[in-house]
């Protein structure tokens, strides 16, 4: 038991040790002095939380730093993977706020079709041949409504950026 509370008394004197900091504004210190008077703490616990707080507004900035990053990065592979897909030979459709196109007349483009850009989009009889040999790709798509019967998980190899899969009621 001894032991145990010289280390806990070794802890607390590392902890409560007295720091000097330089270059401190002289103003913004006394400003700390009033806070800490009209609050009832002292001034180093004041110190502890201000500078407790500014390391986690500077963790947290770090962390959506990154988080752009990250987007942007994955917002330019994904622009330029529609500059390719644009280069290949294939039909686009975009830009329209709603549509429902039909399994027949995909067939009968003889070419596949990339969806771009939608609103809603409607495939009420697609199936899994059609989506295999039809659907190139479905992006920027607020809404996509399919039959029941396609596979989710096969159709979402083609899609990005796709807000909600539906399936009519």
């Amino acid at each position: 038991m001894p032991n145990e509370n010289n280390e806990d008394k070794v802890k607390d004197d590392k902890q409560n040790r007295t720091v000097t900091i330089r270059g401190v504004d002289s103003k913004l210190y006394e400003r700390l002095v009033n806070v800490a008077r009209d609050t009832g703490r002292t001034v180093g616990e004041i110190t502890n939380q201000a500078i407790s707080n500014f390391l986690t507004l500077v963790s947290e900035a770090e962390m959506i730093t990154y988080n752009v990053k990250d987007g942007i990065k994955s917002t330019g592979k994904a622009f330029l993977e529609g500059i390719n897909e644009s280069k290949k030979d294939v039909i686009v459709v975009s830009n329209i706020g709603e549509v429902t196109v039909f399994k027949l007349e995909m067939i009968s483009a003889k070419k596949p079709v990339s969806f771009r850009n939608i609103g809603k989009l409607i495939l009420p009889d697609l199936d899994e041949e059609t989506l295999e040999h039809y659907v190139d790709s479905i992006i920027s798509v607020d809404e996509l409504v399919i039959p029941p019967s396609i596979n989710k998980l096969t159709l979402m190899r083609k899609t990005k950026f796709v807000k909600r899969i539906s399936t009519p009621s």
